[in-house]
């Protein structure tokens, strides 16, 4: 009988972590007889465990063989540590000298790159993996790809991935967090010598806004940044546009993103692009080059101390999950996050980059607003249509009755009473968030394999119709969607509140939830 002790993370986990703690074992080690010991479970096995696989679990810190005395800490442990790593540990050391964190990390490595509301964080990816079993020759799927969190714990995990999402930002992002780890150390280094130079080159100083070449709007970057920040801007991307390679450029752009807000005119606390009060800072230059120097000293730690596997193909694609371009049971994980509905502005939290980097301009951006699902962006006379398309459904509707009782509630309430216009607005919106999510689902159906996990974490929403605060249970309705869309409900998991969904909305998220589902 072999004999393992699993010690738990050495920071508080939640209950539902505990519990996914508990599904990561059953899933990779279906056979095993389990027993929980205060900080740890105890594994007892006919057979030996492969310590490669034990090391994949994700809520637990130390892996003990009880029958020869061999202690070794997780993967996780490892990733999440790299910052705290000196460089120059040989790989056989590493394991003396990591303490696990009694702090929760989530951004660690390329996770550090760029802030992205409403993201959910890695360990969650990599505990769905676990509880799935994946293999190397597996591929996940994450239709709602957002920053990349799925993409880059599966290259972690050693398993094939596929993201796809509308927003041009959350495609960068996710392409530079992915491609960043593949930049060699000596490119690694030039760029460091180029960031040097580049932050004593005080050339930006005579740089002329008017005659910038590049196609971007500038009538509406000069609203939005002093002329000294904008000028560092303009400097900052030729430097960038006379780079050859491309993940580098990719590096260089994300961090650019990352920091646009704080020196713009607008208000950093706001999600929603509204003028700050107070002048913004004029050191974007340096904070800039100090940012970069920043992630690629975390890039070299990185490559000192974690093979990356190089089997792992990665993929993300700028595309609509209503019309997703796979051939029918090709994946064998789904892993998910999908938009919360009329809860986040999505692509105005990142306004400024999409116009920076030329992706969008005052003619096109209201067009890739509105083409997101859940936006909350919507004209008078497309309101008065989805209303009439609500009516109709009032008796009849493809989407599940209980969906369609509350909205007629609400609906009703708003129509009855003297709101504004964003009060009416709603019941049209939340009917075009779950026809929307009806389309995405029915494609997710489509290209996982039979018998595959769909893993899907969202939240629920409240709204006040007419005088009358109700609760939306967007948990419970994408799930009787998923269900009548042929999938088997296998469990659902509440969660408490993630501080990184914290959200300046009235319609804020005050209940999350896992939804683990398995197709027929």
């Amino acid at each position: 009988m072999y004999h393992y002790g699993v010690e738990l993370s050495k920071y508080k986990l939640r209950d539902y972590e505990l519990l996914l703690a508990e599904r990561e074992i059953k899933g990779l080690f279906p056979d095993i007889t389990t027993k929980r010991v205060n900080g740890s479970i105890e594994l007892f096995s006919n057979n030996e465990l492969h310590q490669e696989k034990l090391k994949k679990l994700t809520f637990f810190s130390n892996i003990n063989n009880i029958n020869n005395k061999n202690k070794y800490v997780t993967n996780q442990v490892i990733i999440e540590n790299v910052k705290n790593i000196t460089p120059s540990i040989f790989d056989f050391e590493i394991e003396k000298h990591i303490k696990p964190n009694t702090n929760r990390e989530i951004r660690y490595i390329t996770h550090s790159f760029h802030e992205y509301k409403g993201r959910f964080y890695p360990q969650l990816a990599k505990s769905f993996m676990n509880y799935a079993n994946l293999k190397p020759e597996d591929t996940v799927l994450d239709p709602f790809c957002g920053s990349g969190t799925t993409l880059l714990e599966s290259l972690l995990y050693d398993v094939n991935a596929v993201g796809v999402d509308i927003n041009p930002i959350a495609y960068l992002l996710t392409k530079s967090k992915i491609r960043s780890l593949f930049i060699t150390k000596d490119d690694l280094f030039i760029t460091q010598k180029l960031v040097y130079n580049l932050n004593n080159d005080l050339s930006w100083q005579e740089i002329n806004i008017q005659s910038y070449h590049d196609k971007t709007d500038l009538e509406y970057l000069t609203k939005w940044f002093p002329e000294t920040n904008l000028k560092q801007i303009i400097h900052i991307l030729n430097v960038i546009s006379s780079i050859d390679n491309s993940d580098i450029k990719l590096l260089l752009k994300i961090i650019l993103s990352n920091i646009l807000k704080k020196y713009s005119f607008q208000d950093p606390t706001q999600l929603r692009i509204r003028r700050r009060k107070d002048q913004p800072a004029e050191d974007l230059l340096n904070t800039y080059c100090n940012k970069v120097l920043e992630q690629i000293e975390l890039l070299q730690k990185f490559h000192s101390i974690y093979k990356l596997s190089t089997n792992s193909k990665i993929e993300n694609h700028l595309g609509d999950v209503r019309k997703l371009d796979f051939v029918n049971n090709s994946f064998d994980a789904i892993i998910t996050s999908p938009p919360y509905a009329t809860a986040l502005p999505y692509v105005d939290t990142d306004r400024l980059s999409l116009f920076v980097f030329n992706y969008t301009n005052r003619k096109t951006f209201k067009k890739l607003e509105k083409s997101l699902i859940g936006n909350r962006e919507i004209l008078k006379s497309e309101r008065e249509k989805l209303d009439f398309e609500l009516e109709k459904n009032f008796s009849k509707s493809i989407l599940p009755k209980e969906i369609i009782n509350l909205l007629e509630k609400i609906y009703t309430l708003n129509k009855n009473a003297d709101v504004g216009f964003r009060r009416k607005n709603t019941a049209a919106l939340l009917f075009k968030y779950f026809t929307d999510m009806d389309l995405a689902i029915k494609q997710i159906h489509r290209v996982l394999k039979r018998d595959k996990f769909f893993f899907n974490v969202v939240g629920d929403n409240r709204t006040t119709a007419g005088n009358v605060k109700i609760n939306i249970p967007t948990i419970d309705f994408i799930n009787l969607i998923s269900v009548q869309n042929g999938f088997n409900m296998i469990e659902k998991i509440d969660m408490t509140v993630q501080q990184s969904y914290a959200i300046h909305s009235k319609n804020s998220i005050n209940n999350e939830a896992i939804s683990i589902l398995k197709k027929t």
